[in-house]
């Protein structure tokens, strides 16, 4: 059986397109596109989220499901979409919608468990490239093992890092919808392959990305580690980090140009 089960999928004309569903939107309430931000962080935790909101004067966004938000030092520019939940179903329909309204850049940033115990906690993961094990992806472009980060973002985020003599990696994540159902065989094969994390969304973020033609990079902090044996969550160590990692993918877009 292919997957998705009609074959060529990718290139046939869909029922709603996200320009069509956007102009709904904006007319059923309040119109954001006015002061859209060219560039977007996606983030996936709370926390951080009102970390940002709170760390950094602007506005929000309306009218989009969860909260987009756009910082005022950024001239407006660079803005950050959060309170939306986690996985790649809801990051793609939301970053369609984005773009259909005139979104070009997408930071994608979150926790990760880590399959590389080298790794240590706080150093950031610049993900390259990451193994399709969602559903979400396979309705954008056709499928394959990989979806790859876009190259200039990516390279404009070691820049910067190694600018700021950050301590960070670069590899391929495995995004997998089903969190509960990575096994003890699969993350003892990806560690042998290299992959350095396991996540929800890099994979689809990447995929809609390539399909519409704009740009997209994910980064994350490790929050927990994952053996073949054994469990060792850190979530908790990870506050600072993850802070830390929201303000330099602000500052990445910031600095790009839109």
């Amino acid at each position: 059986m292919p997957f998705p089960n009609l074959a060529g999928k990718q290139d046939a004309e869909p029922l709603v397109t996200p320009a069509e569903h956007s102009e709904y939107r904006h007319t059923e309430g309040e119109s954001g596109r006015e002061r859209l931000p060219a560039a977007v962080v996606l983030c996936y935790s709370r926390t951080l989220m009102d970390y940002l909101t709170e760390s950094y004067d602007g506005q929000h966004v309306g009218n989009y499901y969860g909260d987009l938000y756009a910082f005022a030092d950024a001239d407006y520019s660079v803005g950050v979409l959060g309170n939306f939940g986690i996985g790649a179903p809801a990051t793609a329909m939301l970053m369609d919608e984005l773009i259909a309204d005139g979104v070009g850049k997408f930071f994608s940033v979150g926790f990760a468990g880590c399959l590389d115990e080298t790794i240590e906690m706080g150093e950031f993961i610049v993900c390259d490239e990451a193994i399709r094990d969602e559903g979400t992806s396979h309705h954008y472009v056709e499928s394959a093992k990989y979806a790859h980060a876009s190259d200039l973002l990516t390279e404009a985020t070691i820049e910067l890092l190694r600018e700021r003599k950050e301590a960070f990696h670069v590899g391929p994540s495995w995004t997998t919808d089903a969190m509960y159902r990575e096994t003890k065989e699969e993350v003892q094969q990806y560690a042998e392959e290299g992959v350095l994390t396991v996540e929800m969304e890099a994979s689809a973020v990447f995929a809609v990305a390539a399909h519409r033609g704009v740009e997209a990079a994910s980064m994350f902090v490790v929050s927990d580690y994952l053996g073949p044996s054994d469990w060792e969550p850190k979530f908790h160590l990870t506050r600072e980090d993850m802070q830390h990692l929201g303000d330099t993918a602000k500052d990445v877009l910031a600095a790009s140009p839109h």
